[in-house]
Order: structure tokens, then C-alpha cells, then sequence
């Protein structure tokens, strides 16, 4: 059996984080956790933001590359 490792700092482990936690924040009966979850989660969010925009630009930026080339 092969075991797959995501890094815990990449956009995939990130995109896992947010989908986990807004699913357990919607199940969460107990504010006090609701709360601490949605924390958790805006800070999940705000880094996979950061992450998905710089997909974002360095997409944008081969993308010119290949226009100007032809």
C-alpha cells in the first residue's frame, strides 16, 4: 500500500483545511467551539486566499510569456 503525504503548507493542504472545517463548523452544536472553529477557519481561509492568488499571478505570468513568444 502506497501512503501519499500532502505538504501541510501546500494550496491542496490548505483547500482539505478549509472544506474539513467549514463542514465541522456547520455539524457544531456548542458556540464556544463554533467560535474557535470559525477562528480556525478564517485563518485557514486568509492563508489559502494568499495561496490561490499567487496561483493565480503565476499563471498570468506564463501565460503573457507564451503570448509574446507568438
Amino acid at each position: 500500500m502506497k501512503i501519499k503525504v500532502i505538504p501541510p503548507c501546500s494550496i491542496k493542504m490548505f483547500r482539505y483545511r478549509v472544506n474539513f472545517l467549514a463542514k465541522d463548523l456547520w455539524k457544531e452544536k456548542d458556540p464556544i467551539c463554533r467560535a474557535n472553529l470559525a477562528l480556525q477557519l478564517a485563518d485557514a481561509a486568509t492563508s489559502l486566499a494568499r495561496l490561490e492568488l499567487q496561483e493565480a499571478q503565476k499563471l498570468q505570468q506564463t501565460s503573457q510569456r507564451m503570448s509574446e513568444k507568438s
